[in-house]
C-alpha cells in the first residue's frame, strides 16, 4: 500500500494478477507494481485463511495440505536461524500438485473478492482503483485485463529460499517444488493468453530486479494502447 489515496489514472487498467512460485520475488514485485499507480493489493493467502476459518477439511480437503510455501510454522534455532519444525514430506511433484489443486479450489472465492472491490466516482463515472492480485494461489486464469507471470532461475530461487530457510533440511525439496509450480504457471499463462483475446499475459524475468516492474509495465502499456486503438 502507499500513503496516498487511491486514484484511477487515465489509460490505466483496474486489475492485474501477479503470479509466481516461491522464491521469485512475487510479493515484492506486486507491491511495487501497485505503488506505481497508488493501487492496492489483494493477497490470496488472506482469502485462504478466511475460507479455512469458515470451513474445514471435510468440506475442502484440498485447502488443508502440506504447503511448501507456508512460512508460518517456523521455530528459531540458536545459531541456525528460523526453519520449519518438521521437514516436508512427499515429493516435489506431490507438493506442487497439492498447491495447484488448492489454487483451483480457492479461485471462486478470490473471484468473489475481486468482484466486490470498491468503485470510485470520478468525473461523473464510476471507476475501479488499480487492484493487484497476488499470493501463492494466484493464477493467470484469474485475470481479465492483465496477468504477470514472474519467473526466476533455479539457482536464484535456491539462493532466495536459502536466505529465508537457513539450514532447512527441506530446502532442496522446496526449490524443486517451486520450479515445477513455475513450469505449470507458464503453461497456464500461455494457454490463457491464447484463448482470452481481451487479456494479456506478460512473462517477466525477475532479474535484473531494478527494472522488472518497468519492463512489465512497458509491455502492458504497449498492449493497452494497441487494444484501445482497435476500439
Amino acid at each position: 500500500m502507499t500513503d496516498h489515496s487511491l486514484k484511477v489514472f487515465p489509460g490505466s487498467w483496474p486489475l492485474t494478477v501477479v503470479c509466481g512460485a516461491s522464491g521469485t520475488g512475487r510479493t515484492r514485485f506486486a507491491y511495487a507494481l501497485a505503488a506505481r499507480y497508488n493501487g492496492h493489493v489483494i493477497d490470496t493467502g488472506d482469502v485462504l485463511e478466511a475460507v479455512r476459518a469458515m470451513t474445514g477439511p471435510e468440506q475442502h480437503p484440498e485447502l488443508s495440505y502440506d504447503d511448501a510455501e507456508d512460512w508460518r510454522d517456523l521455530v528459531e534455532t540458536e545459531g541456525t536461524g528460523p526453519w520449519p519444525k518438521q521437514p516436508l514430506t512427499g515429493t516435489a511433484e506431490e507438493l506442487a500438485a497439492a498447491r495447484l489443486r488448492a489454487a483451483d479450489v480457492l479461485a471462486p472465492a478470490v473471484r468473489a473478492v475481486i468482484a466486490q472491490q470498491p468503485r470510485l466516482h470520478l468525473d461523473g463515472h464510476y471507476e475501479f482503483p488499480h487492484t493487484v492480485i497476488t499470493g501463492r494461489h494466484a493464477l493467470p486464469t484469474l485475470a481479465w485485463d492483465f496477468a504477470v507471470v514472474l519467473t526466476e532461475t533455479e539457482e536464484q530461487v535456491h539462493a532466495n529460499l536459502a536466505a529465508r530457510y537457513r539450514n532447512d533440511p527441506s530446502l532442496g525439496l522446496r526449490v524443486r517444488t517451486s520450479m515445477l509450480v513455475q513450469e505449470e504457471l507458464l503453461r497456464r499463462g500461455r494457454e490463457h493468453d491464447r484463448t482470452h483475446v481481451h487479456c494479456r499475459v506478460v512473462f517477466t524475468a525477475a532479474r535484473p530486479w531494478s527494472d522488472a516492474v518497468t519492463r512489465a509495465r512497458s509491455e502492458m502499456n504497449d498492449y493497452w494502447d494497441y487494444r484501445n486503438a482497435l476500439g
